[in-house]
């Protein structure tokens, strides 16, 4: 076996698609069960509520265009990078690469950290006033993150490209163990002692600071102690000789900047949600108070009497946008975001192995991957997606004892359930268009979606009868176009096409059938008398237990996807008795 195929040592062998996924889908599931324990006390009515969720949502939503650049842009250009040089054996180019980056990303992550701070300043206060202003020193608290991000983005990068993904795992859940503590933590003791929404907000969002950068020391270090067990004497010897540092450079730029772009056009839906949203709410609550006033009368009063029993003043023209804002945004989209957040590090696990196989113009090794990258997509999204629409006030209930909030959100989160399924989809879509060297290609698809939001937005917000809820429409049509625009431009550059009946057809009828059974199960057990909670939990596993058998009926699932899988040879022969797997 000469060195280009053996091209690590036999310790540290690269991750299969499937293995590699599996374990940063493990990371993510803890990291999101983390995030709820950080979430759901930090909006309950003891600490920051819908007031203090809207100054988080406001602040957190300005950073994460910026953190998507440092932390999903940024380590999928090196990784792709590095994937290409181990591929074609030019090892020494892989180190100078990552030398190179994190010098370059310091720079990137000190002018974003700046730039927050200018931010912070101009867009929270007059003339432009653009945020509530009780924002701001949450933007101040969270905007350090960036300098932090950027310096594990290099060393991300760098463990994706040689398929080892156990490093980026550990780091996520580093950085949610210490947002949970600290955030937590700072939140609660500044809400006792100062009754200040605003501040407790910030002490919330600089929790995930003190996250980032205990993620970041982790990975130096790790980094440090084993920076030379990866290649052999003899392969770095027979390696030829890296470029300049500026030739070095100039090529991570074109791959980085694109992707980059991509990244921040991706996220660019909350970028215009946190800009308009607050603002055409305020522009429908001027034109039809009495709407708002009638509809929203139990909200509003909930609202208020929390105001006064903090001794403040609830001016409802100005707070009662930032309140509806933090219902969408604090509660229905975090539900709904757990979706793309998961499907997210499956396209993250399919870089390095793509860009391998088009770097050696193996087009059955494409078209495998790219099958068992949108199968796996499909079996999570789909599922998930209708089953949020089916029981989305269930979910709210079990997680939130606020009623009045419960209300607003729901309507919200059964519509992003439908788009979670379009968003889930296309994360991988977006990562298998950049292996490809196709790296451009979304930043024009998101862009057209980018408009269509804008579009939907200023007419459905700005209409009192439709006010808040016009966002996850806005939002679904969006990703709709997005997904569908990104496939085809796939099929159309990479001249791979999968089966779709076997790749999505028949997850989605299999996950039809199981919000159906979920909704069914709400519904008969709710003229029982059961709680909507009880029946909620009830309707999960019914649910479950109906995809599961959809998905033998069609024979949805491939024998060599889950052989992949850490024990996948065990998993496979249970599957095998059970008749679920082809």
């Amino acid at each position: 076996m000469n060195n280009k195929t053996k091209t690590l040592k036999n310790n540290n062998s690269p991750q299969s698609y499937m293995h590699a996924s599996a374990i940063l889908m493990l990371a993510t599931a803890l990291v999101k069960i983390l995030g709820a324990f950080y979430k759901i006390p930090l909006g309950s009515e003891y600490i920051l509520d819908v007031t203090g969720m809207g100054y988080f949502s406001t602040a957190y939503d300005l950073y994460v265009p910026m953190y998507s650049i440092a932390m999903a842009g940024l380590p999928i250009a090196i990784s792709r990078i590095v994937a290409e040089h181990v591929a074609n054996g030019r090892y020494k180019h892989v180190k100078r690469t990552l030398d190179i980056a994190k010098k370059a990303f310091i720079v990137t992550g000190g002018t974003g950290f700046v730039l927050m701070l200018v931010l912070a300043v101009l867009m929270t206060g007059h003339p432009f006033n653009v945020f509530n202003p009780g924002s701001f020193w949450g933007i101040v608290a969270i905007a350090p993150c960036l300098l932090f991000c950027c310096i594990m983005s290099a060393y991300r990068g760098y463990y994706e490209g040689l398929r080892n993904m156990t490093p980026t795992a550990v780091s996520q859940v580093i950085e949610a163990v210490g947002k949970l503590v600290f955030g937590l933590l700072f939140a609660y003791v500044i809400i006792l002692t100062t009754k200040s929404y605003s501040l407790a907000a910030a002490g919330a969002l600089f929790g995930i600071t003190l996250g980032t950068v205990f993620s970041s020391g982790y990975l130096v270090v790790k980094y440090r102690r084993e920076k030379d067990v990866f290649f052999t004497k003899e392969q770095l010897n027979s390696a030829p000789e890296p470029e300049s540092g500026k030739v070095v450079l100039k090529s991570l730029l074109l791959v980085a900047v694109p992707i980059v772009l991509g990244s921040l056009v991706n996220n660019i839906t909350s970028l215009i949600d946190v800009v308009m949203v607050q603002k055409q709410l305020a522009n429908a609550l001027q034109s039809d108070p009495l709407y708002f006033s009638t509809n929203y009368a139990s909200f509003i009063a909930s609202e208020v009497a929390k105001a006064n029993a903090n001794n403040l003043e609830y001016v409802w023209t100005v707070d009662l946008p930032n309140s509806l804002y933090g219902c969408h945004r604090g509660f229905a989209f975090s539900i709904y975001n757990l979706v793309p957040v998961l499907t997210s590090v499956l396209g993250v696990s399919a870089i390095p192995v793509l860009a391998t196989a088009w770097t050696k113009r193996d087009r059955g090794e494409m078209q495998r991957s790219v099958g068992s990258i949108i199968r796996t997509t499909a079996l999570i999204a789909i599922p998930v997606g209708c089953g949020i629409f089916a029981v989305s006030d269930g979910m709210l209930d079990i997680l939130y004892s606020n009623e009045s909030m419960i209300a607003v959100a729901a309507p919200n989160l059964r519509v992003l359930g439908i788009c979670a399924i379009f968003a889930g989809l296309n994360s991988p879509i977006v990562n298998m268009l950049q292996a490809i060297g196709r790296q451009s290609v979304p930043i024009r698809n998101i862009a057209v979606g980018a408009v269509l939001k804008i579009v939907i937005n200023f007419i459905l917000v700005g209409t009192p009868e439709i006010n808040i809820f016009g966002v996850p429409i806005g939002t679904t049509v969006c990703y709709a176009y997005i997904c569908i625009a990104n496939f085809i431009c796939f099929v159309k550059y990479s001249g791979v096409m999968p089966n779709l009946y076997t790749c999505v057809g028949k997850f989605l009828i299999s996950g039809i059938a199981c919000g159906a059974a979920a909704w069914g199960t709400v519904f008969g057990l709710a003229h029982l008398g059961i709680s909507r909670s009880l029946a909620t939990v009830v309707a999960i596993g019914v649910a479950a237990v109906v995809y599961v058998i959809f998905l033998a009926i069609l024979r949805a699932l491939v024998k060599d996807d889950i052989i992949s899988l850490p024990k996948g040879e065990k998993i496979a022969k249970v599957l095998a008795k059970f008749g679920i797997m082809r």
